[in-house]
Parts: structure tokens; sequence; C-alpha cells
């Protein structure tokens, strides 16, 4: 009898042990929801809050390429920080949107990884229609370094359902600052010198030195050989900042009287081809503008072929357009030879500089892996942003990359090896900090002016990534208008003799080949977003 009553005590405890399993289980959701407390998932994971073993999360980006030190002590600053295992995928910058795509397509997504984003619209819209990616605004009250960094983006949210799926990756730190400039007109400060010139602050200025640069044997050597200004292919999307100038562009809109109108048709680019146009007749814009590369452009202004130049302005950038005048000049101070003109001053009399959206890429988190893995993953974006994130990837861990002088901070390792302990390429996952310049920068004073001059006046898009359906407006309308838009201004620019009349044309032209279309939907879906 007693034997008996052992097995059935048995049996029941058995019966109750399954109970609570299979109650656990049935409690549990695919909502990215906590699990409940004490139990662990298939994973072998901890649903408690704190893992047996560190959460490891899988990080995708191009940069990642050798960031796979297990050792690295940021890695150990991470791990014991937030309790996680960093395992890095890459690929290489030819090719990782589609290896990412590849691991998407086939059921293989990483837990945490960088896309274009909304920059891709239409595939970026189709992964939050299937519910591939988390919404990250829906937690940000419980992460407020998220939350301070979406602030400044809500635009994007307006064009996915007033919901972020991803966290915008910023290129400057600051509150409010909604757009950046990152380009600017470099100038042979040594020909204004020698021709006795003042820096040009109007488009009506600049034209003038230009004139000079390409009349008054600038360089001294007796031949009719220099340009006044020039830029590279890409479209006419280069020129932009002469566009600026007359208050205008090839790309964006404007609202006249509660319309959205585009600009590239207005009086104002009629005015700006123009100004262009004379320009190419009279020699001044080199006529090559069209055919330069990036390298070809600065070799011309660095060998003394073009006085002015538009391109990128950053640390980068600009030290590698010192250093090649150093080579060419040895003797010489590389800072008599060139400088930057900044934003000219337009017909109207204001300095207009197109800015772009202060973010470039975007970091998404898959809604698909475990309520501890998305916790982890938040964490993780949360800390990077915080200010001890930003130091532990900007300046390492102290004692090991750099030490304390006062209140410097004095690097321990040369900027090279720096780029070489790929774990601090982590940071990308929030931020690219181009406004951070470290102290031992070489011309770092000129770099931040420089920078100034141009992003003190960036604007935003009025109507960047407006959410218009497919079913409004086919897709391809707009890349065809561009098109056509890069083809004739060009052709304006270089070919009419007469550009008021040709201008007229390409106007028509335009509204023709579905431009009308676009003018009515844009209307309608800037009403819808409240723009």
């Amino acid at each position: 009898m007693f034997r008996k009553n052992n097995k059935f005590i048995l049996l029941i405890l058995i019966v109750s042990v399954l109970g609570s399993i299979l109650a656990g289980c049935g409690s549990s959701n695919n909502k990215g929801e906590a699990a409940a407390p004490g139990t662990t998932n298939n994973s072998g994971e901890s649903t408690s809050g704190k893992s047996v073993e560190p959460v490891e999360l899988s990080l995708f980006s191009w940069m990642f390429e050798g960031a796979d030190n297990q050792d690295s002590v940021i890695y150990q600053k991470l791990q014991e920080k937030l309790d996680i295992r960093i395992k890095p995928i890459t690929a290489s910058w030819n090719d990782w949107e589609e290896k990412l795509n590849v691991m998407i397509a086939s059921g293989e997504m990483p837990d945490v990884f960088m896309s274009y984003g909304i920059d891709r619209p239409v595939q970026y819209r189709q992964w939050i229609k299937e519910g591939m990616l988390l919404p990250i605004s829906d937690y940000s009250d419980q992460y407020p370094n998220i939350q301070k960094s979406l602030v400044n983006f809500e635009i994007l949210a307006k064009t996915t359902g007033d919901k972020h799926y991803a966290l915008p990756v910023y290129n400057e730190a600051g509150n409010g600052k909604d757009a950046v400039s990152g380009h600017n007109i470099l100038i042979r400060k040594d020909w204004l010198d020698k021709l006795k010139l003042q820096m040009p602050t109007t488009i009506d200025e600049f034209y003038a030195v230009a004139k000079a640069f390409t009349e008054n044997d600038p360089d001294g050597n007796n031949k009719n050989d220099t340009y006044g200004y020039t830029s590279s292919s890409g479209g006419v999307w280069w020129q932009y900042p002469i566009f600026n100038a007359f208050d205008t562009s090839t790309d964006r809109w404007e609202k006249k009287e509660g319309q959205w109108l585009p600009e590239v048709i207005s009086d104002e680019t009629q005015d700006a081809v123009t100004f262009l146009n004379q320009m190419y007749k009279e020699k001044i814009l080199d006529p090559e503008f069209m055919l330069n590369t990036d390298d070809k452009k600065i070799e011309k202004f660095v060998t003394g072929k073009v006085g002015m130049i538009i391109h990128n302005a950053n640390a980068t950038l600009y030290n590698d357009i010192y250093n090649k005048f150093k080579q060419a000049k040895p003797d010489v101070d590389p800072k008599s030879v060139f400088t930057w003109v900044g934003t000219l001053k337009g017909k109207n009399g204001n300095q207009r500089m197109d800015g772009f959206n202060n973010f470039w890429c975007e970091t998404s988190i898959n809604s698909s892996i475990s309520a501890e893995k998305q916790k982890k993953a938040l964490e993780l974006l949360d800390y990077l942003l915080s200010d001890e994130g930003q130091d532990l990837m900007l300046n390492g861990v102290e004692g090991v990359h750099y030490k304390k002088e006062g209140d410097a901070i004095v690097p321990l390792i040369t900027e090279e090896e720096k780029t070489k302990e790929k774990a601090f390429s982590l940071k990308a996952l929030v931020s690219w900090n181009t406004d951070y310049l470290p102290d031992n920068m070489p011309n770092k004073e000129d770099i931040v002016a420089l920078t100034k001059s141009t992003g003190d006046y960036a604007v935003p898009n009025p109507l960047a990534y407006l959410n218009i359906s497919p079913d409004a407006l086919d897709s391809s309308i707009s890349s065809q208008l561009n098109d056509l838009v890069n083809e004739q201004i060009i052709t304006l620019i270089v070919n009419s003799k007469e550009v008021p009349v040709d201008f007229a044309k390409f106007k028509e032209t335009w509204l023709s080949k579905g431009g009308t279309k676009l003018i009515e939907e844009t209307n309608k879906q800037a009403v819808v977003e409240g723009r």
C-alpha cells in the first residue's frame, strides 16, 4: 500500500511539473514581450532579465571587418557593462547591401544591422509591412538616449506611420540640428594674392574672381591655360552651391501661394542656368567640368589648372589636399596656397546652402529575436548614444588608448593604430560624429572654420522622404524626371544659344513627362503629412 502511494505521489508531482512547463509556454508570445521570470528559452538564455552567459548579439555592417577580436578591451568593457557578447558580421563595401539582402531573404536576418533605411524606401517599407523590424520608438521612453536622438528625426516617422523602425546614424551631435553640409568652394589663395583680389562673398564677386583667374595669368607662365572654376561628374548635382546662390535647386520644392512646386522649373533656376551658360561660353567654367573624376578635379586644383572647385569639406579630405600641396610645393605653407570661400550671398542678399538630413544610414533590430535579445540590443544602442558610450567609442579606454593631463585627453596610440582596432567601428551603429576632431588632429582649427562656413547655413529638404504611394504615382516617374533634369540642364549650360527659349521648352517637357502628375500627388501627400 505504501509503495502504491509513493508511485501515486510521484505521478502527481510529474503532472504538476509538466503543467507548470506547459503553462509557462502558453504565456509566451511573439510580440517582443518579456518571458516569465525564472525560465529559459530555447537558446539557453535566462528570461529573468539576467543571462547565465552573456547574451550574444549578431551585428552587421560593412565596417566590421576584423572586428571579431573578443580580446579587445572595448568588447570587455561592453560585456562588463551590458552582459553581452558581440558577434560581428561583415562584408566588403562593394557588396554589403547584397549580402544583407541575401541574409534576410534566407531567414538569417542579423539581430542588429545597418542599412540605408529610408533611403531605400521601397525595400525599407516592405520590411516594415512584413513585420521584420522592431518599432524602436515603442520602447524609447525606457531608453532616454535613444529617445533624445529620435526627437531630431520626427520627419522620418511621418513617412512610416508615426513610428521609428530604425535609429538614424547621426552625422553631427546636437539636438535640433536637422541639417548639415559637407561641401565647400575651395580657392587658390596664392592666385587671389597675386592678382590682388579680395575673397569673393557674393555670386557676382565669384564670377569676377573666376573670370580673372581665367584671363589674367594667375600662375604667371604667360600662357592662357587656366580656368576659373570646375566641378566633377555626378550629374548637375555638384553645381548646387551655385544654384543656391540664386535661391533655387534642381531637386527641391518650394511652397508658393499654398502650393508646393519644384524649384527646377522656376524662374530662379533659369537665371542660374543662364549664369553657368555664360561662364561656359566665356571659358571661365572648365569645359571638362562634367567629365572630371574627383581625383582629376583635385589634381587640376593642386597643379594650377583651375582656381576654384566645389568639394567635400571634412577633416580627411582637407588634410589630403593640404598634403598634396605640401608635396607639390615643399617649401611653401599650404595655407598660403589654398583656402575656402564658404557660403556665397545670392542675388537676394541671402546665404543658402542646401543641407542634408543629419544622418546617413540607419540601424534596425530584428523583430523576431527573443525578448531578452531585443532588450540587450536596445540597451546597447542606448549606451552607445550615452556620454559614457560616446567617450568609449571616440577615445577608448583610459590607460590603454589615452591618458588625461588635466582636462586634456592625450592619445597613447596613433590614429592609424586606432583605426586598426575595429571594435571602435561599433560607434557607427549610432553616430558618425563628423564634428568630432581629436586634439591632435592636424589643422583642427582650420577644419572647424571650414565646416562652419557652410554648415551654419545648411537648410533641410522640406519634403525629404515624402511618402507618395506607388498606387498613386508610378515610382519610375521620379527617376525618369531626374534623368531628364541631369541631361537637359547640362545641355542648356553647354549648348544653349538662347537660354530663356530653351528653358521654356525644358519646362514644358518636364511637365508633360509626368511632372504635372508629380506636382498633384506631391501636394496631396504633403497635406496628409502636414508638410
